[in-house]
């Protein structure tokens, strides 16, 4: 950490809200992301003090630094009251200083919490966009999840962040039980119509022990119903004037004046600095950003690059919030686990990043680690090639058809080889521990 506090930065700036509303099944049948139940508001004023007093901690290694961007995630950050949102930007404030107009202040929440009154406190208190997570329109197909959310109440947060000038992502999940075709063609249409101008939608993730996982798997359509959907989704948003940013990610960036009250709102500056985190010119690196992440189970990645000074690391912090209390108590930093990266950990990082916008800049590549990417990921690069699953020219390495909708699998085809490295390495370390207890005992 004093390498980073001696190394300025550009942050893009977390905070984590860790409660959700509970739900039957559990964590919404499929999130897959650590959470606490909320038990009041009394729970969220005590969380909410750790975290200002996390900030404290903080405050000597981010001195230099300059914001980028803000996100409030969770959880469910709208479980707020109304008169706490500012002491969410005031943690900012006192790490970064006043936050600059043109910089991105980002707050998630669910539909049926964004009353009209607390949108408007969540504006005043300096917020400019909105990422709400609301993953079906429909009220039949919502219920698989346990949530207690309307169509109604989804519409009219729309309608409430329009009339207070607020940028909105809206998170869909396509994959959904029972969902048709029919069904996600008719719920992008309504967000279309409704002025939405960045949808987030992306495949329902089945993995671990999630209730869709294990208890409603055979309501999920297949793997050839899911494939049709995502080219559906595509022709559809297309034809529909957005720009497909990353796998996920559709974005209609326009000339509309007047329309949000922040310059940059509708630019999704949080997004794009985490997939774009280095800027090279023609011979090195000369500006990285980074992921400053507090609070329950936060992430950072302090990205320094070795021009900077290196290292570079990621660290989360604490998932069990007894203990990140304690640990603030106690005058450290609550994380609970770093891992220190090295030049193949930094290519697999930036490669993920870069395969999320579906392509690979070669130059950006060379420039920072010095190598070529298509000699050094051969064998891959052939096979995706193979199956026209990629385009490669001078400047770039494209995904293109099934390549697109196969890039997490494509990831991991990339993270094979380094995985099998570390696990043989806790495998040794494991070993070792068991010789050192039979020594001790002989």
């Amino acid at each position: 950490m004093e390498i980073a506090k001696a190394t300025p930065l550009a942050d893009n700036f977390y905070l984590g809200l860790p409660f959700c509303i509970p739900t039957v099944p559990s964590h919404c049948g499929f999130c897959l992301f650590p959470t606490q139940d909320y038990k009041g508001n009394s729970g969220m004023q005590t969380y909410l003090e750790y975290l200002e007093r996390e900030a404290e901690l903080y405050a000597p290694f981010l001195a230099n630094d300059r914001l980028s961007s803000m996100y409030v995630g969770g959880g469910t950050p709208n479980l707020l009251k109304a008169e706490d949102y500012g002491r969410l930007t005031a943690i900012a404030e006192k790490l970064y200083g006043k936050i600059p107009d043109d910089v991105e202040r980002t707050i998630e929440g669910i539909p049926q919490l964004f009353s009209k009154d607390k949108v408007d406190a969540i504006r005043a208190a300096g917020f400019n966009r909105v990422s709400m997570g609301v993953q079906q329109m429909s009220d039949k197909l919502i219920k698989y999840s346990g949530r207690r959310q309307t169509h109604r109440q989804v519409m009219d947060a729309l309608d409430h962040f329009n009339a207070a000038k607020l940028a909105v992502n809206v998170d869909l999940i396509y994959g959904w039980p029972e969902q048709t075709v029919a069904d996600m063609l008719r719920d992008l249409g309504e967000l279309v119509d409704q002025g939405v101008r960045h949808i987030t939608h992306y495949q329902l993730n089945i993995a671990g022990r999630s209730d869709f996982s294990k208890a409603q798997r055979e309501l999920l359509p297949s793997l050839e119903t899911t494939i049709d959907m995502y080219k559906e989704s595509c022709a559809f948003l297309r034809s529909k004037g957005y720009r497909q940013a990353t796998v996920y990610d559709w974005e209609k960036v326009e000339s509309m004046p007047g329309r949000f009250e922040s310059p940059n709102a509708d630019r999704y500056q949080y997004e794009q600095n985490l997939r774009d985190f280095l800027h090279a010119d023609d011979q090195s690196v000369t500006e990285t950003r980074n992921m400053i992440g507090l609070g329950y189970a936060g992430v950072s990645f302090p990205f320094t690059w070795p021009v900077q000074g290196g290292p570079n690391w990621s660290q989360m912090n604490l998932r069990n919030l007894d203990a990140y209390f304690q640990s603030i108590d106690a005058g450290k930093l609550p994380v609970e686990k770093q891992f220190l990266y090295n030049k193949e950990d930094l290519k697999l990082a930036w490669l993920f990043q870069s395969m999320q916008s579906m392509t690979i800049d070669l130059h950006n590549y060379a420039v920072a680690f010095g190598a070529d990417l298509l000699h050094d990921y051969a064998p891959i690069f052939d096979e995706l090639h193979k199956r026209s699953w990629i385009e490669i020219d001078a400047k770039q390495v494209r995904f293109i058809g099934l390549g697109e909708f196969f890039i997490p699998m494509i990831q991991a085809l990339f993270s094979y080889a380094r995985l099998n490295e570390m696990r043989g390495g806790l495998k040794q370390i494991v070993e070792g521990k068991k010789i050192i207890n039979i020594l001790e005992t002989a």
